[in-house]
């Protein structure tokens, strides 16, 4: 157990927040578009269909006005939903930047007493750091379930962790890919700081 264990169950914990993030912002972006759908066709079905017939220049001034709103409505939960995919690619990537920052430097530590305590301290955050992405997991799973309710697809439980499982699958590599980066970075920026202790030694 080291740094570079717990840097890749960190990194892992953020991907699925990131993704649980990512589902939450497509499920208010749907379903808002869908809600406003399903209301304008509720009210063209159950009151234009009649005051039609009595008033049918009102109707349509009525049918305008609302179909502006609803592009507005629209537009507006567009925009909040790009300016929140940004925040969360923003918070996400300087998360993962400093993970990665922190797993260098304390690889980095020559000093046998502060590497014995960074590795104290590793083993006993591991265990919650576990939890932590056991319970991002799940959060990204249900993030997936209520962005298929919203849409409006039927929610299959083998098909719903089949597809959650695939993500997690794949942002698990996108992880484990970095963590291998990273982890021969380190590697071969201690074996050049060994060198340079022993020449050191030896002059």
């Amino acid at each position: 157990m080291n740094t570079q264990s717990l840097s890749s169950v960190t990194l892992e914990t953020i991907e699925n927040c990131r993704h649980a993030a990512e589902l939450s912002v497509q499920t208010y972006r749907v379903g808002s578009r869908r809600l406003i759908d399903l209301v304008n066709d509720s009210l063209v079905k159950n009151v234009d269909s009649r005051t039609g017939l009595i008033a049918p220049k009102l109707t349509d001034k009525l049918a305008q006005v609302r179909a502006g709103l609803s592009d507005i409505i629209v537009k507006g939960v567009t925009g909040v939903s790009a300016r929140t995919e940004q925040v969360i690619e923003f918070s996400s990537d300087s998360a993962t930047k400093g993970v990665t920052q922190v797993a260098e430097f304390a690889a980095g530590i020559e000093n046998r007493v502060a590497a014995n305590g960074i590795e104290t301290v590793v083993r006993l955050s591991m265990p919650g750091a576990e939890v932590a992405r056991t319970l991002s997991a799940k959060v990204a799973e249900g993030a997936g379930k209520l962005s298929r309710v919203a849409a409006g697809k039927p929610v299959k439980a083998p098909r719903a962790v089949k597809s959650v499982r695939k993500s997690a699958v794949s942002a698990k590599k996108a992880v484990v890919r970095k963590a291998v980066a990273t982890k021969t970075a380190v590697a071969r920026k201690a074996t050049v700081a060994k060198r340079r202790v022993a020449a050191a030694t030896r002059g």
